[in-house]
């Protein structure tokens, strides 16, 4: 599996189910395991939702392979929601999600002056490689028996 950007976008929160539906695509090219896949994207999603409801317009989302993990990384200005709006629980929900896969999945928070940026990340199976030519296996001595060319007299 090459390493490497599956995707980047841009986004706001009535791009949401376009968010999801690109980075289910994008985990399943990846090869993320199906029994990490539906809580990754979950978690993905929570932290887009938590990001469009807080941020400054547009959002980023990027989905990248990086030494045998798949990350998701969401990018958004403002690190507390506006005046008004209630605190959400995106980042919870998502770290629940996250804990649910077992390690070494995680999830990173980083606060900046100019916004926020959470990092999901889940391991990814080895890839995969062709087998390693053997010795040929002797075939079994014993008889031969080839069919007749003639068929039997019929009685």
């Amino acid at each position: 599996m090459s390493e490497g950007l599956r995707l980047r976008m841009e986004f706001r929160g009535p791009e949401l189910p376009l968010v999801r539906a690109l980075l289910e695509e994008a985990s399943l090219r990846a090869r993320l395991p199906a029994s990490a896949r539906g809580a990754f994207l979950q978690a993905a999603v929570e932290i887009a939702t938590d990001a469009a409801t807080r941020g400054a317009d547009p959002q980023v989302v990027e989905l990248r392979v990086d030494e045998g993990e798949l990350l998701c990384e969401v990018g958004y200005g403002g690190a507390v929601p506006p005046p008004g709006r209630a605190e959400g629980h995106g980042a919870e929900l998502a770290e629940s999600l996250i804990a649910g896969i077992g390690a070494p999945a995680r999830i990173d928070v980083r606060d900046t002056p100019h916004g926020t940026t959470v990092t999901l990340s889940a391991p990814l199976p080895a890839p995969l490689s062709a087998p390693s030519p053997g010795p040929v296996p002797a075939l079994s001595p014993g008889p031969v028996r080839t069919p007749s060319a003639t068929a039997p007299p019929a009685r």
